[in-house]
């Protein structure tokens, strides 16, 4: 691998413009980086990409999958006096949002600005305590004086999408990178990774490969749905967001960390990982010294609540990243950690 080739594509990918439904930019970037790489590429008709890296019929086939979407935010009402009320794409905690700046595409193409605010702390009544806002108390200021301005001068339309906007960070002499949507576009970089590795090497995996990036995952699994109809294979690793719980407002202990090594999923409440597959993967990551950390989590879902049902089904488990700060305009992951789960991610292709 080469670490400075993947800090600049996990900055491409995280900066990349992408909510739910809306994923155009990040699938012009996944299509440019397989262009040249030894694969069949197929778009369908919802958004999912699938590269394949063939062996034949008889084969042994794995499926890799990691979603193209990010969480982000639609134009809802303009109001008189020219601000914005969102709603949500996907899901966020409120309590993250007040002060955030947002990026907002409009339907003719133009990046335009905007500061999420809400009630200033000088207005409470005195002893009167803030409250955890609802979003649609929440406005979006862009700067301008009327809905007449937002509409004419600045080109915003109810309708309108939008995503945080950041930068991209990294830190090299502790190898964290901070931006946005590293959910999921970390494990995007990943399987991109993983491409270049397979079609680097003189010899085919020992499996056939396909890997697919899928889209509206954020919004109801919609793209895993529809290629779950389509793709047929006999082992499915999905590459997701692990939400890190090592920060000291977590009470219990911490199963996911950051610097810790890839994450392996045993149990979420939409799927429980083939217990064959878990055992598996652990041997694959003792025999090539790949370090790992698993957990088992009380909420959320991935790709593999629909991928482990397709056509016969298949065994399944989900891997990761390791990323603090989920579902927020900032998250933080470790480049150690990413460079561990594409290790894990090659290993299973030629090892399994």
């Amino acid at each position: 691998m080469d670490r400075n080739y993947s800090i600049e594509l996990l900055k491409k990918l995280s900066l990349a413009f992408g909510p739910s439904g809306y994923e155009e930019e990040v699938k012009d970037i996944i299509l440019s980086e397989l262009e040249s790489l030894t694969c069949d590429v197929e778009v369908d008709r919802i958004g999912n990409i699938v590269a394949t890296f063939g062996r034949g019929e008889d084969a042994h086939t794995i499926l890799y999958s990691a979603h193209q979407d990010e969480i982000g935010f639609i134009v809802n009402e303009i109001t008189a006096d020219g601000f914005l009320k969102m709603w949500n794409i996907g899901g966020w905690s409120t309590l993250t949002i007040p002060s955030s700046a947002i990026l907002i595409r409009t339907q003719s193409g133009v990046d335009r600005y905007g500061v999420f605010g809400q009630i200033s702390p000088h207005f409470l009544k005195k002893g009167e305590a803030p409250t955890v806002p609802h979003l649609e108390d929440l406005f979006v200021d862009v700067g301008a004086k009327t809905k007449d301005e937002v509409i004419n001068v600045l080109g915003i339309n109810v309708g309108d999408v939008a995503v945080p906007y950041t930068d991209f960070v990294y830190i090299p002499e502790t190898g964290i990178a901070m931006s946005k949507a590293f959910d999921y576009r970390v494990g995007v970089a990943a399987l991109l990774d993983l491409a270049r590795e397979i079609s680097s090497k003189n010899m085919l995996p020992k499996n056939n490969v396909k890997i697919a990036f899928t889209v509206q995952e954020e919004v109801g699994i919609r793209g895993a749905d529809v290629l779950s109809r389509y793709v047929d294979a006999d082992t499915c690793i999905v590459v997701e967001g692990a939400p890190a719980d090592d920060m000291p407002s977590n009470s219990a202990e911490s199963q996911t960390g950051v610097r810790r090594g890839a994450h392996v999923r045993i149990f979420d409440p939409t799927h429980i990982a083939s217990p064959g597959l878990l055992r598996k993967l652990r041997a694959v990551a003792k025999e090539n010294a790949i370090v790992t950390q698993e957990a088992i989590r009380h909420g959320g879902g991935t790709d593999a609540c629909y991928l482990s049902r397709a056509c016969y089904g298949m065994e399944t488990i989900v891997t990761g990243v390791p990323t603090r700060y989920a579902h927020c305009h900032n998250s933080v992951i470790s480049i150690d950690d990413y460079e561990e789960l594409v290790k894990l991610l090659a290993a299973a292709a030629y090892g399994l």
